[in-house]
């Protein structure tokens, strides 16, 4: 009869556990889908901010970099190789200057983005069998300027310094087809592999990795600075009968905000990259969704954990946005990560973003299934609890902070009462008197 009894109350304590997490994960919804801040943050950001990369970058290479050229030899070699300069892809010959002086007003103006500087002596120092040298001077206030006008005049010297070579031979007595094995003897063929787009390919899919996270934790720092600003206490929890037990409210609150953000993610992951052509060459989107399901959960713990700091919900703003360039820097994407400190190279360990988006570039660009991201994946799994360790630990603190500081008030709102009381008292022994 005693088992019965104690069957039939851990089955009533399970059902009310049940009730009170499904009471929860309404009501977290409901802050999630009426506050303006939130709302800004999870669905206006990741609507538009992709879209914007996109946008921005969507010519995928950089091409006809105008650059600035100074002839001193105005001879037909020269000429020779400003024409086969214009004609590459990287670089259009914009302006013809008199001298350096005229270039470098250009170069300061912004009008060009490098300068090539012919010497006198280019035409004799061929002529006579000597080294040619042609002055590149590269804009290095970006990296694709100096690439772009790098790339091509090493192209032209190659290829013009080819052809001269080939002409000596032949005029020696060598048959065109010597001449070119001499100067040639094999001929590389590049194929690219992967990333074979541009800049976007390479970094819009990382950005919308970190986009995910640092939304997510934004929005539940938001959150959570909301709840406290409304209780007395400052506590993270409302003073409700259902917001009991530790497991129960963050269960109850880690799947609100994963279910918001699973439509998100469909369309960070699949939508963008697919409406701007990106490489796709996963076998299926729902390997995508099931690699990244530890990413949402790890970031959603990850914002509770840090929640559990924030009194205002604008505390949670400039925390998270000083923190978004670091945890840039740390995804290996600006910097090799085996390059990195072994402090910052093993703090980074501890950001979901850093696995999640290596995963998710070796499944788009690479073609690699959910068995080859399996040491990622499994890394998010690993930080998935480790994570809801540390948001049980942060609640329990929070939460006893917030006990024990409702004890001050009550106890303090006790003696006010008691003080009150006794002046009422002595207040009415002394009419009593009179």
């Amino acid at each position: 009869m005693n088992i019965n009894k104690r069957i039939r109350r851990d089955l009533e304590e399970n059902r009310k556990a049940w009730v009170d997490m499904f009471y929860i994960l309404r009501k977290e919804l409901y802050n999630i889908f009426t506050d303006k801040g939130t709302l800004i943050i999870f669905f206006i950001a990741t609507l538009v901010y992709p879209l914007v990369c996109g946008y921005v970058y969507n010519k995928e290479m950089l091409r006809e970099s105008p650059i600035a050229v100074v002839d001193n030899n105005h001879s037909v070699l020269s000429r020779q190789y400003i024409r086969m300069l214009n004609a590459t892809p990287e670089v259009h010959v914009a302006y013809q200057c008199m001298d350096m002086t005229e270039a470098k007003h250009l170069q300061k103006t912004g009008k060009v983005h490098g300068i090539v500087n012919i010497p006198k002596e280019f035409s004799s120092d061929i002529n006579t069998g000597r080294q040619a040298t042609v002055n590149v001077f590269c804009d290095v206030t970006s990296f694709f300027w100096y690439r772009n006008l790098a790339t091509a005049t090493s192209y032209v010297s190659r290829t013009m310094g080819y052809g001269i070579e080939a002409k000596n031979l032949i005029a020696r007595g060598a048959t065109y087809t010597e001449a070119m094995s001499s100067i040639r003897p094999f001929i590389p063929q590049e194929q690219i592999l992967y990333n074979i787009g541009g800049y976007p390919t390479f970094i819009l899919p990382i950005v919308c990795i970190i986009l995910l996270q640092q939304t997510l934790l934004l929005g539940i720092g938001i959150l959570a600075g909301k709840s406290s600003e409304r209780s007395r206490t400052q506590n993270i929890t409302p003073n409700n009968i259902h917001y009991r037990g530790l497991f129960r409210i963050i269960f109850g609150r880690m799947l609100a905000v994963f279910i918001t953000y699973i439509p998100i993610t469909i369309y960070v992951l699949i939508v963008v990259p697919h409406y701007f052509n990106m490489p796709q060459l996963y076998s299926s989107p729902a390997e995508v969704l099931l690699f990244i399901v530890p990413f949402l959960l790890a970031s959603i713990l990850l914002g509770m954990t840090c929640s559990t700091f924030f009194y205002h919900r604008e505390n949670a703003i400039p925390f998270f946005i000083f923190m978004s360039i670091p945890i840039l820097l740390m995804t290996g994407l600006p910097w090799p990560r085996e390059a990195m400190p072994a402090f910052w190279r093993y703090f980074s360990y501890l950001l979901p973003a850093n696995f999640a988006a290596n995963g998710f570039v070796r499944m788009g660009t690479m073609g690699a299934d959910l068995a080859q991201v399996s040491k990622e994946n499994l890394s998010l799994w690993i930080l998935v609890a480790f994570y809801l360790v540390t948001t049980f630990f942060a609640y329990r603190w929070r939460l006893l902070s917030g006990w024990k500081r409702q004890e001050r008030i009550d106890r303090r709102s006790r003696r006010l009462k008691s003080r009150k009381n006794r002046i009422r008292l002595n207040r009415d022994k002394q009419i009593s008197a009179v």
